[in-house]
């Protein structure tokens, strides 16, 4: 074999190396962003606001794995897990990534197996195939590295010279056109902890909280007098006003309007569960375990017992839940203690995921103890709780699937409005069937926090549905 021929093999080689790269580099590239677009797919999630063109983390990540299958696989797990937790604690309205993560310790106490899904086992599944795509395309081939860093460096600069680079404060007012070409979710996770005062400051008062304030005055013009105070989970507002009139008309009849004045409204909102919780019976804006004794002194039911008005906390699930059993009595709450009763037991286990008293006792109970004097009553409900599961929600009424059609309202959506039309509807019965007529306010705590676009989007985006009952 001549010089030249050994010359014309070895560039053979390379040129075939050189060419096996470039799918090679492809494929990882693709890999990584795959679960991103199929997400966004299936959820419709919008892609320029939502998510990133090129995801720092992974990219990096597939770079280590070029050196290191095992820390290459770390680094992949952490990546994906960042962007989990970030999409997930925006998804459940919570006020960082880290107030999702600290929710995760109270897990024993759902029925984990609600969750399971063969679109989540799928996802999973998925999950796995693109890692493993990932780490046996970079094994071993330190030279892959450089490509995907030079992608890292050129992503990030499109970005900054669009406007849309949050790191290091390089985002701009104004794009120059609506996509993120490059995004970090672990620095996302970091930043949302550093720089959100809600999450990590004093609560402060809201703005407006239409509903604190309706209760605080009546209260005030009527001393000694009673009311109830309703905080219905995932009752959001809907956006189709033919929606909005079916849901009041649940709640305002004929029976019930020769006893109160009954007023519809609506108010923002901000956080989880426990934020419409603070709104409601403190008028704050905050996260619940901020929440100092000076604070707490200001709320409602501290305030009323002051003048000696008794407060009473129901809700059917656990308070060790986002420990209730703690910050519940440092605002004043006395909370129920749940007794079986004496005929069958109370109706127990009508969500779910979240395993508890059911919603129809819970009111009745807030009802009956609405009939005497200088009480503050105040139920929280729980049936209404996502996930839902179709098979076993009622379906909804001809009326309504009438409206949701018109409307464009999806059969999941459709199906949530009507069990919250069922609960308005209960408890309305059982404030016909009362022999006092205390003042009511009945108001959602958030919207209702689907993962897909099409059912998230049929309510309106921070405003709950609000009504006040005042006596005549």
């Amino acid at each position: 074999m001549t010089c030249g021929s050994l010359l014309r093999g070895a560039g053979s080689v390379a040129r075939n190396a050189q060419g096996r790269a470039v799918p090679r580099f492809a494929t990882i590239v693709f890999a990584l962003h795959a679960p991103n677009l199929l997400a966004a797919l299936l959820f419709k999630a919008p892609m320029a606001e939502e998510r990133p063109l090129f995801n720092l983390d992974l990219l990096l990540a597939a770079a280590i794995a070029c050196f290191s299958t095992l820390g290459g696989a770390a680094a992949l797990l952490l990546a994906w897990s960042a962007d989990f937790v970030r999409s997930a604690a925006k998804n459940y309205h919570f006020m960082s990534a880290m107030d999702f993560m600290d929710a995760v310790r109270f897990v024993d106490m759902l029925n984990l197996r609600t969750f399971l899904s063969l679109p989540l086992i799928g996802s999973v599944a998925g999950l796995a195939l693109c890692a493993w795509v990932v780490l046996g395309q970079a094994r071993k081939r330190p030279s892959m590295a450089a490509p995907l860093l030079a992608t890292i460096v050129l992503a990030a600069g499109f970005d900054v010279a669009n406007g849309s680079f949050h790191i290091f404060g390089l985002d701009k007012d104004s794009r120059i056109i609506r996509m993120n070409f490059a995004g970090s979710p672990a620095w996302n996770v970091w930043r949302s902890e550093q720089q959100n005062p809600m999450a990590s400051g004093l609560p402060v008062p809201m703005r407006d909280p239409v509903s604190f304030n309706a209760l605080r005055e009546w209260q005030q013009a009527h001393l000694g007098e009673t009311s109830l105070l309703v905080l219905v989970e995932s009752m959001g507002l809907p956006r189709s006003p033919e929606l909005q009139a079916w849901l009041r008309g649940r709640l305002v009849t004929a029976r019930l309007s020769t006893r109160w004045t009954i007023r519809a409204a609506d108010e923002a909102f901000y956080g989880t569960t426990t934020s419409g919780e603070l709104r409601t019976l403190c008028g704050l804006q905050g996260h619940y375990s901020r929440l100092d004794d000076k604070l707490a002194a200001g709320c409602l039911p501290h305030v009323l017992a002051q003048k000696g008005t008794a407060s009473i906390g129901i809700h059917g699930f656990g308070l060790r839940m986002f420990d209730r059993n703690q910050w519940w009595p440092r605002v004043g709450l006395m909370p129920w203690a749940w007794r079986e009763q004496p005929t069958g037991g109370l109706p127990m286990n009508c969500n779910h995921a979240f395993p508890g008293v059911c919603d129809a006792a819970v009111l009745e109970l807030a009802v009956a103890q609405a009939q005497q004097p200088a009480r503050f009553v105040y139920a929280l409900t729980l049936d209404t709780h996502l996930p839902l599961k179709l098979e076993d929600s009622a379906a909804p009424s001809a009326t309504l699937k009438v409206l949701c059609a018109a409307s464009g309202t999806p059969e999941e959506a459709c199906r949530l409005v009507q069990q919250l039309g069922d609960l308005l509807g209960l408890l309305g019965q059982a404030l016909e069937r009362s022999r006092a007529t205390p003042f009511v306010v009945v108001v959602g705590d958030h919207a209702p926090p689907f993962g897909e676009a099409a059912n998230r989007q049929a309510f309106v985006a921070g405003r709950v549905p609000l009504f006040v009952l005042t006596p005549i």
